[in-house]
This record gives C-alpha cells, structure tokens and sequence, in this order.
C-alpha cells in the first residue's frame, strides 16, 4: 500500500508561515489584516494532525511520554536557540544603541535569559518569550503534546476525544468572550485562554487524523487550499468568522488537505515550502528586527519607506536562507541531540513507521526503522 505523504499539508503549513511573517513585520510590509494572527491555530490543527501520523502507532508499540519529549525538544530547540541568540543580539544592541523603537535594559535582559535559555516563559510584563515573541505557540504546542502523550491511551476513543474537543472548544469561546480579543496566550493575562486555544485545535487535528480515510471528501485543488487563509484575510472579517475559521474552518482544511495531493509538477514546490516553514517561522521576527535596527543606525533608512518591496525581498531570503539553514543545521543538530538523549539501552524496532511524514514542526523525514522507539529520531 503506497505511503502518503501530505504534500498539500506541507504547502498550507508554509503558507500559514508566510503569512505570520507579513503580520509581524509591519515596517517591511505595511499594516496586515488581524486575521492572519490565526495561522497559529492553523498550525496547531497540523500539529495535531501530523503527530497523530507519525506517533501513534509507536505509544501503543510502548513508547514512553518521556522518549516522546525528547523526540520533541531535540526536533524543536536547535532553531529555537538561534533564534534565542539572535534575540538576545537585538536586546543588547537596544540597549547600547538606546534603540528609539524597541526599549531594553540590562535588568530586564539577565530577568529573561536564563528563562529563555531553557525554553520557559519569562516572568515580565511584555510576553511569556520578550526576546523572541512568536515561541509562545510553540511553548503551548509542546504543553498540548505533553497533555496528549500522557492521556494518549483514554483519548483513542473517537466519542473521548470528541468530548475533548468540545470542552476545549467551550472553554476557547468562554476565554474570547471575557478577553475580547484573540490573542490568546501572548501574554500571562491571556494564559488559560491560550491553554484553551491550543488544546482546541490540537484536538481537532488529533480528531481530523482519526477521522481520515473514514469520511468522503470532495476533489480540491490544493492551490485552493492554501489560499484559503490569506484570500479570507484580505476581507477582514469580523470576531463570528474569525471563531468559526478555528473552530471549523481549519479543521476542514486539514482534512481536505490530507485528501488532495498536488500534481507531480508542483510537489516540490510544496515539499520545500513545508520544509522551510519552521525555520522562517522561528527566525523571522528577531531577524527582521535586528535589519531594521542596523539600516536605521548605520544608514539612516527608515524600511517603511520601500514597504512592501522590501519585505517581499526579506521573505525571498528567509525561505531561501531557511531550507539551507534546515539542511545544513536543523537537520545534523536534531539528530545529534536525539543520540544524545537517547538511552543506549532501548533496543531499536525494524519497521518502518513514518514514511511520508510532512516535516513541519512535528517531524522530520522519516528515519529508517532501525531508529524509531530507541533513537527517536523523526523529530
């Protein structure tokens, strides 16, 4: 039986990625619709679609939570602590440039660190992660995998976890109707609500996964697709569309994405979309900081000036520049750690178990089997 590989859920991944660039790079591209802030829960309905994929069968095969995060910390943190360092690049030069834009001090700077260094969220007022905004979803990502890989064996019911799904989903619209925003887990405020959000969408990937194969899906064009997110944003629509988008619309987008493959021609286009998508993802917002900062120093140019033709030549780069980094880095780093964390004592299984799997935050390409439940190293 062939091995899918969710080439369509690679491109819709890379396009969410895009997307979130545009909306937190005002001063290279303009003002960008709200809207876009909810690829994250796009992302989380991927997480939760592709982990189901690529670990299931491993839990019920013994896999223990404990070599589960492993798995998951060693796929997350090696682009994590190069956009931490650059993070932490941009703080010092505010702080000795006494940057007009962006205020830091020495204090708030040694408070961060040591929280940021660890991937933990930093106990001051401007965000859970000030050096590196966006990590937040990935923080909540990892809470809901935590959550998931624990309670893995009662949620295989299918009516379980659409229980589940619809506590969570409660709990989401009840934490947007008393914060009145979405942004929900940017900041300490706004914690349960994020909690909420991540687990709502994780869940519903888990639940899209479960449901695959067993429902009938209509022929889309996966272009279709992964404009969806975009073209909705160009209309603005309003907080009603904007919680159905999460709660129905994404989902559904996932599991049309999961049933409609792209012509042979375009594939690659795709795959190195997906492939990029962490990497521009994590890097993005200190990167684009720290370029605005050097050109208003050391040139004089404010980039507002040639928005948004210099925001699509930074986006050019970062895709560029993020399948060379996954390549030349991501990749041998994450495999590095996974040996590193990896007990020598497990005894390797000799199948083969995530063929296929779309490497986005969740995953890597698929190991050989030799190194699944010993080595962990698909993630």
């Amino acid at each position: 039986m062939p091995v899918k590989s969710y080439r369509t859920l690679h491109g819709i991944r890379g396009v969410a990625a895009l997307c979130i660039v545009v909306l937190h790079s005002p001063r290279l591209f303009g003002s960008a619709p709200v809207f876009l802030a909810l690829a994250v829960d796009l992302f989380f309905a991927l997480s939760g679609f592709v982990l189901a994929h690529a670990y299931e069968d491993r839990l019920r095969r013994g896999m223990t939570p404990l070599a589960f995060l492993r798995q998951r910390w060693a796929r997350l943190y090696p682009l994590y602590g190069v956009g931490f360092l650059l993070g932490v690049a941009h703080a010092v030069l505010c702080i000795k440039y006494n940057s007009p834009t962006e205020h830091w001090s020495w204090g708030e700077l040694s408070i961060t660190l040591p929280f940021a260094a660890f991937m933990i969220p930093a106990p001051v007022v401007q965000g859970l992660f000030p050096l590196n905004g966006p990590m937040w979803s990935i923080f909540f990502e990892l809470l809901a995998n935590l959550l998931w890989v624990v309670f893995w064996r009662p949620l295989q019911s299918v009516k379980i976890l659409f229980g589940t799904v619809l506590v969570c989903g409660g709990l989401y619209v009840c934490a947007l109707m008393y914060v009145e925003a979405p942004a929900l887990g940017l900041t300490w405020t706004t914690f349960p609500g994020g909690l909420a959000r991540v687990c709502y969408s994780f869940g519903a990937g888990l639940l899209v996964h479960r449901l695959e194969g067993k429902l009938r899906t209509p022929k889309i064009p996966p272009l279709m697709l992964m404009g969806v997110l975009p073209v909705m944003a160009l209309f603005s629509p309003g907080p009603i569309v904007q919680l159905l988008s999460v709660l129905l619309v994404f989902p559904l987008i996932v599991l049309l994405g999961a049933s409609n493959e792209p012509r042979a021609a375009a594939q690659g286009i795709y795959e190195s979309l997906g492939k990029a998508s962490y990497c521009v993802y994590v890097l993005h917002r200190p990167l684009a900081a720290l370029l605005y900062g050097a050109v208003l120093q050391f040139a004089g140019w404010r980039l507002e000036a040639i928005a948004p033709w210099g925001g699509l030549v930074f986006l050019a780069g970062l895709v560029a520049g993020g399948l060379v980094l996954t390549d030349v880095f991501e990749t041998p780093a994450r495999r590095w750690l996974t040996r590193r964390l990896t007990r020598k004592s497990e005894e390797p299984l000799r199948i083969r178990v995530c063929d296929g799997l779309p490497r986005d935050r969740v995953g890597e390409d698929c190991p050989t089997a030799a190194q699944t439940q010993a080595s962990e190293r698909s993630m």
